[in-house]
């Protein structure tokens, strides 16, 4: 299966199902973040009778030369393409009960996909970041779009969100200044997949 888009839905057919949409940043097993954040407890959702659907921004191709120096035309195109995966998606959210964002739905420009899911379609975000995404940081092979990365985005997602997924304490105190519906989550890792096999 496409690393941009992954499925579970192995659930009983006689019981309710919840629905979640993940809008991830990168594809799914390539970023240490996610892997640690959520890709980990994919497995506790099916077996809970949770469907889920995981629709990363970036593809594949663009994730291989994202931190590299250059690639200027690949990593404008890659980034243009994502914005028309998550417009592509938009119809479909209208299906899921929850719409899990990490980090962001987008990795530059204004939080518009957020917005709209939370006031025009009425979702509700369940948002998770695991870093300080609002203080200004874009990597040195990057620089050219440090002016439209817009930092200040995080703040108004939380404002929108139904409930916040931070962590560590000092993400979750920022996140209360716009929403109280936070809860510290701390970063683990697997050590029956990943580590000490």
């Amino acid at each position: 299966m496409n690393k941009t888009t992954q499925s579970g839905n192995e659930v009983s057919k006689d019981k309710p199902k919840k629905r979640v949409l993940f809008l991830t940043p990168y594809p799914y097993d390539t970023a240490p973040g996610q892997r640690f954040r959520y890709e980990q407890y994919l497995n506790i959702l099916n077996e809970h009778g949770i469907e889920y659907h995981l629709d990363s921004f970036l593809d594949d191709s663009t994730w291989t030369v994202l931190y590299q120096k250059g690639f200027l035309l690949k990593k404008t195109w890659g980034i243009f393409c994502g914005f028309i995966r998550r417009l592509l998606i938009l119809p479909s959210v209208a299906q899921y009960d929850y719409v899990f964002i990490f980090r962001e739905a987008s990795p530059i420009g204004p939080p518009v996909f957020e917005w709209f899911i939370s006031k025009v379609l009425r979702k509700k975000i369940i948002y998770d970041f695991d870093d300080a995404i609002w203080l200004p940081n874009t990597s040195d092979s990057n620089q050219i779009v440090s002016g439209i990365k817009w930092h200040s985005k995080v703040g108004s997602i939380c404002r929108w969100s139904y409930k916040i997924s931070c962590g560590n304490a000092y993400l979750a105190d920022y996140a209360r200044q716009f929403n109280r519906s936070v809860i510290v989550n701390p970063t683990t890792i697997d050590t029956v997949n990943y580590h000490n096999r």
